[in-house]
């Protein structure tokens, strides 16, 4: 097969991720939005609150999904009969239907425990949460139908309707009606309704009165092995929350909080690649040259998080304490989180390295392996996290410090682990240079003293000349690259 299909597979990933990075931007783009409205208006102590509601539904949605959302990819991306991959969505949806009604109605019940639990008392808000975990429950397979069939554009569609519908609400609600934490998950049930009803055309396409067992359990086989992985992941993204309230308190959590949303700009990039990357490389595996293929992406993910790295390490606190019209996005009581943010930004780096790196999991069908690599990620979170908040009694950039080497720990593990069974020759002298500039530019201001928002730009301009000066890209190829990405066909 000829060297060019790399460059082509390269530039249909890269048109995908950027596509998703529009769904994604919009997704996530609430949550920063919305950030200077919660923090102007909502206290410490009750956006904190709100930080431990969502992370407990990001580990609940987890258990909702038991690994189908995955399986799912896997049994309907490579079926090409039409038949075939409608018995596959319907066994998993009706599945889904059945698991959602019982999960939602055992919540339900638990309600007054796991308020106590999470929340410190019971205000009823874990209510409203349940009906958002129900709601998104229902709507995964449909929207995850449109990343499947490579639809992008249909998911942008269905996640700006949500998005809008949801910042909108949330203006209303917490804004005008000063509804607080009780605002802002009304808007989100709403929002999620919405989302189910745009992504209801999948469900009218594929979804038949078929439930067929034998399939059913090669499904789950696949996709329950992979639940724990899964659980453990969020627990290194979303623990972070729950122990900083056992060491300190809710106000705390809030403005920690506050600061890791500024590295949504990286948590961004990393969602839309793992989006695009899923159906990406289970499309092009038969392809002689795939491992090069993949090889490459790697390179240039991780040449884009570097940049981005500089961009919001550098340039946000400045930029996000600087008053506008007498308002500033990040108010005096939360600037103190600043300090935490290269640490998260660094840490998604990472996470996204990993997400690259299961190429040779999913392949070679060993998810049961997935579950040791996030393990080991996560008990270096959480060992790093009691160590050095409970022992050295610092402070919660601890907890950065600790989401930075739990993915460390995890990436190094499933890359020690695949090569035995799925080598990729990396491209690793571009890779360490990559980390180099970046650490020396990140650094610079620090050691110099420098600190104007002139230098600090300066130093995010540098980069790619940098880049270009080390031969890790090629001047005109970056151009030519550029070109076919941006070329409409």
């Amino acid at each position: 097969m000829p060297v060019s299909n790399v460059g082509t597979n390269i530039r249909r990933m890269s048109k995908h991720t950027a596509v998703y990075g529009v769904g994604n931007i919009l997704n996530r783009a609430i949550t920063f939005l919305l950030l200077p409205l919660y923090t102007n208006i909502l206290t410490t102590a009750d956006y904190g609150v709100l930080n431990l509601i969502y992370p407990f539904l990001g580990l609940m949605n987890v258990v909702f999904m038991y690994g189908m959302d995955s399986a799912f990819m896997r049994f309907f991306i490579p079926e090409k009969d039409e038949k075939r991959r409608s018995e596959v969505f319907s066994t998993v949806y009706i599945s889904i239907l059945g698991s959602t009604a019982v999960f939602t109605g055992l919540l339900f019940l638990l309600e007054p425990v796991l308020a106590r639990s999470i929340l410190g008392n019971d205000n009823n808000l874990l209510y409203l949460a349940f009906v958002i975990l129900a709601l998104d429950g229902l709507s995964f397979l449909p929207v995850l139908y449109f990343r499947s069939v490579n639809k992008p554009v249909n998911y942008v569609a269905i996640i700006f309707g949500e998005v809008l519908l949801n910042l909108s609400l949330n203006i209303l609600f917490v804004a005008v009606f000063r509804w607080g934490i009780r605002g802002v998950l009304l808007a989100n049930i709403c929002s999620s309704t919405l989302k189910l009803l745009l992504a209801s055309p999948a469900l009218l396409h594929h979804l038949k009165r078929i439930f067929i067992p034998p399939l059913w359990r090669d499904i789950l086989k696949f996709g329950l092995p992979t639940v724990p992985a899964v659980l453990f992941a969020n627990i290194i993204a979303l623990g972070d929350k729950f122990i900083l309230r056992y060491f300190f308190d809710e106000s705390t959590v809030g403005i920690y909080a506050a600061s890791y949303k500024i590295a949504i700009i990286m948590a961004l990039f990393v969602t839309a690649f793992r989006f695009a990357w899923h159906p990406f490389f289970l499309s092009i595996s038969d392809q002689p040259d795939a491992k090069q293929t993949y090889s490459k992406i790697l390179t240039l993910f991780v040449m884009v998080a570097a940049f981005l790295f500089l961009l919001v390490s550098l340039l946000a606190p400045p930029i996000l304490t600087t008053p506008l019209f007498g308002v500033t996005i990040i108010p005096l009581a939360y600037q103190a989180g600043l300090k935490v943010i290269p640490w998260v930004l660094a840490a998604y780096i990472f996470q996204g390295m990993y997400v690259n790196l299961v190429v040779g999991v999913y392949l070679e069908k060993k998810t049961h392996l997935s579950p040791l690599f996030t393990g080991i990620g996560m008990m270096v979170n959480l060992g790093t996290n009691f160590f050095l908040l409970g022992v050295l009694k610092m402070d919660f950039i601890a907890a950065g410090i600790a989401a930075l080497l739990g993915n460390l720990a995890q990436t190094i593990a499933i890359f020690i682990a695949t090569r035995r069974f799925y080598p990729i020759r990396y491209e690793y002298e571009k890779l360490l240079l990559i980390g180099a500039i970046s650490l020396v530019l990140f650094l610079t201001p620090r050691v110099t003293g420098l600190e104007q928002f002139w230098f600090l730009a300066l130093l995010v301009l540098l980069y790619f000349p940098l880049l270009f000066r080390f031969h890790i890209i090629d001047r005109q190829v970056a151009l030519n690259l550029a070109k076919r990405v941006l070329k409409r066909h």
